[in-house]
């Protein structure tokens, strides 16, 4: 039995995943501790009685005693690295929700961390692993441009629709250049291959398209959300397992094209993924204070 832990409560993930972990064949949340950055004291309890999670921790290290891997689901993203610490110091597995970190700092933390600790981190967006993106990529040629389009804010949520991009595409992003657009915001992206890339983002309908440009013409794909939460997973149990690799430097290299494409917009011009200065990123407490105003108006 691989036994699974929930670090914090944030987002809807944690239930949804939930839900699929315990009808897969061998695997159990067995128990959860939260944080309190968005729901309340209580919250917990009452989230542990309704999807029959056994245990209820007060601190990581007392969950330790319980799982044999853990999910990080905080909005904070600042706080990612100090809520895997205690698991993959005791060789346990950790899954960190997308987006992995938000700043160059801790890019590089966590990439020290699994040069220390092998094997052990996974995470970042679902859309990686959607089914049709899985597919498509399997025909996609050697020479091409790929388009892709997603909803939501700039970062917390258009990381999705840079992880399905390196889906199709893979690592390699040499440097990255933003323009506004009228409703969205757009990012071209070349890799150190050649190849070229276009990101739409932060749309105004909720859909996630790619689309593929080549000598063979044009082939273009739609996910369905409504299907993504299972591959995924299934990639984290098949990875506990040692079956699966996973290389926590791929979603690392979408939170660079997202800081690099913030300092574009910021200042001007094509901004080098090399070259980003240590002190850039994201806010991970502004936006889960944000994040948490907006879920307590709505519950």
């Amino acid at each position: 039995m691989i036994r699974i832990g929930l670090v914090d409560l944030d987002t809807s993930h944690p239930k949804a995943f939930t839900s699929i972990l315990n009808k897969m064949d061998g695997v159990q949340v067995t128990a959860l501790n939260d944080g309190h950055d968005v729901w309340p004291p209580g919250y917990d309890m009452e989230f542990a009685r309704e999807n029959n999670i056994p245990h209820v921790c007060n601190t990581l290290e007392e969950m330790n005693d319980h799982v044999d891997a853990a999910m990080i689901h905080g909005v904070d993203w600042d706080k990612h690295i100090s809520k895997i610490l205690p698991f993959v110091k005791a060789g346990k597995h950790v899954l960190i929700d997308k987006p992995v970190v938000g700043n160059v700092a801790d890019i590089r933390t966590l990439q020290e961390l699994d040069a220390m600790y092998p094997s052990l981190i996974f995470g970042g967006s679902a859309l990686r692993f959607a089914e049709e993106i899985v597919n498509m990529k399997a025909s996609i040629p050697t020479s091409t441009t790929v388009v892709v389009s997603g909803p939501g804010d700039f970062f917390s949520y258009g990381i999705h629709t840079t992880e399905m991009l390196q889906g199709l595409l893979g690592t390699g992003v040499k440097h990255v250049e933003f323009k506004q657009g009228h409703a969205s915001s757009f990012i071209f992206l070349t890799y150190h291959s050649g190849l070229t890339s276009l990101m739409q983002l932060e749309t105004t309908f909720h859909e996630w398209s790619a689309s593929v440009y080549s000598s063979s013409g044009l082939v273009m794909t739609k996910v369905d959300p409504t299907k993504l939460y299972t591959p995924f997973l299934a990639a984290f149990i098949s990875f506990i397992k040692g079956k699966t690799e996973f290389h926590i430097s791929d979603p690392l290299e979408a939170v660079k094209i997202h800081i690099a494409a913030k300092l574009s917009r910021r200042e001007g011009g094509r901004i080098s993924l090399s070259k980003l200065p240590v002190g850039e990123g994201f806010d991970g407490a502004a936006f889960a204070a944000e994040y948490a105003r907006s879920k307590r108006q709505t519950s």
